[in-house]
């Protein structure tokens, strides 16, 4: 089964092109350009043909008084200035190792889980076995 969308990409000369992208799998099989945008008022306006394009004739509700966010060329990550780039490998294009940051974990799903799934093996006494391959199985 295929899909079709609109992607942003920053291009060499720092502009925003505007493309619509048919993919199968994850194959693309097809990309349409629709242009390069150099202001947000430019992305707008092609991020709106793109949409008249990939959806043609497809009416849009009108919900008065609600205001869409503005487009901004800010939103598209830009390969082509170094400071984004700076914890990437230049030949792996990984994040190097051992570079610190200020995320913290603070809390994980899997923990949730794991303390739902445990519930019902204290609830039957199974705790008394102290056994956590029993436990975990």
């Amino acid at each position: 089964m295929g899909s079709r969308f609109i992607r942003k990409v920053r291009t060499a000369s720092g502009a925003v092109a505007v493309q619509i992208v048919d993919q199968t799998g994850r194959t693309t099989t097809s990309v349409e350009h629709i242009g390069s945008a150099n202001t947000d008022a430019e992305l707008a306006l092609l991020l709106r043909s793109a949409e008249q394009r990939l959806h043609p004739g497809q009416q849009a509700f009108d919900f008065g008084d609600v205001e869409q966010e503005p487009v901004s060329l800010d939103q598209v990550a830009d390969w082509t200035k170094p400071a984004e780039l700076s914890n990437v490998h230049p030949d792996r294009g990984r994040p190097r190792t051992g570079t610190t940051g200020a995320a913290k974990v603070v809390a994980s799903p899997a923990a949730e889980l794991w303390d739902i799934l445990t519930a019902p093996y204290a609830r039957l006494g199974f705790e008394v076995l102290d056994d956590e391959g029993f436990r975990g199985s």
